[in-house]
């Protein structure tokens, strides 16, 4: 309580922060600002407010987008105050199936695996069109998950654990690939191996790593995420590592801010990895004439600040017209396990996303965090456009001679 009242207090109620909550922007409800939650949280840590069901949906609403927290000018601490709050009350809350069944996957490697076995069968046999023939998703309320899942399975990834550079060798880098990174995005895991190696670097994948903790700190279970944390580190402990590499800045974000600094200090994004290590792969890439969507994720935005990275990657390949989207679209709606468990929201945030980012028919659209990018390939399928969404490292690896 001494913590939550000691962070809740540094705020001095000014609402700069309001104009940049997703939350508040669509509402108009005070409560759901940042200011308006840490008032609530400041009563209800002095005694003052109860425990309620109201209570606890107006912090859950948050998207810890963290927004706030770049324009704070008393710089409040608002992440941390949410997770520590939401972990004071963890027993009130009601976790959803679909939510559930993703932490199962993300920390466990058998059912991680099982879950890989089992998707491509899903995918490969006929069997996701015949489910969502009878709607059983909806029936098992899995819906929400089954529509993130495109109409293909993706390809397993490389097995070996260590790949070596292709040109002259300018260091080594730990690849953090995630839980959803082996699950679902192989493409980009691979194209991160791909441009590494060609941009001189050593890559080693930890075998021991596991899902980087987010999903269960923002749920409030800090014990659980404090374990998660510990194994990464011992995983990626080789000290002569000199960039432990992200491919999806949800985790890239949790990682920065683990307690062993150590670590920590080692954490950055491919794409900024890439630009600050000097690496210039024009030469080695293919033109492409082509316009692309840049979404920049509120992870890498507010809690990496590294969203420079992607867009001066990019530019390196010859005759690309890279367009960013406003400042106006302020987060997609998928922070995390939010989409599964706010879905009105969400879908609300991504429909403001995909209006703009249709505007001047893109040929690609290309986001840094894998969450992100499944909830936009998600809302495009839905509308029945043929836009293709991947990472920048993907984009890149595409173009290497």
């Amino acid at each position: 309580m001494n913590d939550l009242l000691a962070d809740a207090d540094i705020c001095v109620k000014c609402g700069l922060c309001l104009p940049h909550c997703p939350t508040y922007t669509k509402t108009q409800n005070e409560n759901e600002s940042p200011r308006g939650r840490i008032a609530l949280i400041q009563a209800w840590a002095g005694g003052h407010l109860e425990t309620s069901k109201n209570l606890v949906e107006h912090i859950d609403n948050c998207l810890l987008c963290r927004s706030c927290e770049r324009v704070c000018p008393a710089v409040v601490p608002y992440g941390r105050l949410i997770d520590n709050f939401r972990g004071q009350i963890k027993a009130h809350k009601k976790f959803s199936l679909a939510g559930t069944l993703l932490k199962e996957v993300s920390h466990n490697k058998i059912s991680n695996r099982l879950a890989q076995s089992g998707l491509s069968f899903y995918q490969s046999s006929g069997l996701q069109k015949m489910a969502r023939f009878f709607k059983l998703p909806e029936l098992l309320h899995l819906d929400k998950v089954d529509r993130l899942l495109s109409a293909q399975s993706d390809s397993p990834p490389l097995k070996p654990s260590y790949f070596t550079e292709i040109s002259p060798v300018k260091g080594n880098v730990g690849l953090f690939i995630g839980c959803m990174g082996s699950l679902l995005d192989h493409q980009t895991v691979d194209a991160a191996i791909k441009v590494l190696t060609a941009a001189g670097f050593n890559v080693h994948l930890p075998e021991q790593q596991t899902c980087c903790g987010a999903l269960d700190r923002h749920d409030g279970d800090i014990e659980k995420a404090e374990q998660l944390a510990a194994t990464n580190c011992s995983a990626f402990a080789d000290k002569s590592l000199d960039a432990i590499v992200t491919i999806a800045s949800g985790c890239g974000g949790q990682m920065k801010e683990y307690q062993q600094a150590e670590f920590a200090g080692k954490v950055v994004d491919i794409s900024q990895f890439l630009i600050k290590s000097g690496c210039d792969l024009s030469d080695q890439l293919l033109p492409l004439a082509a316009s692309v969507c840049l979404h920049t994720p509120c992870s890498l935005k507010n809690v990496m600040r590294e969203e420079q990275g992607a867009v001066k990657l990019l530019q390196q390949i010859p005759g690309i017209k890279i367009r960013p989207l406003p400042a106006t679209i302020q987060c997609c709606g998928s922070a995390g396990s939010y989409m599964l468990d706010h879905p009105q929201m969400a879908q609300a945030l991504l429909s403001d996303l995909l209006n703009v980012a249709l505007e001047d028919q893109p040929e690609y659209l290309v986001s840094s965090n894998i969450g992100c990018a499944l909830h936009i390939s998600a809302g495009l399928r839905e509308r029945g456009v043929a836009l293709e969404v991947l990472h920048p490292a993907a984009l890149i690896a595409r173009q290497l001679k």
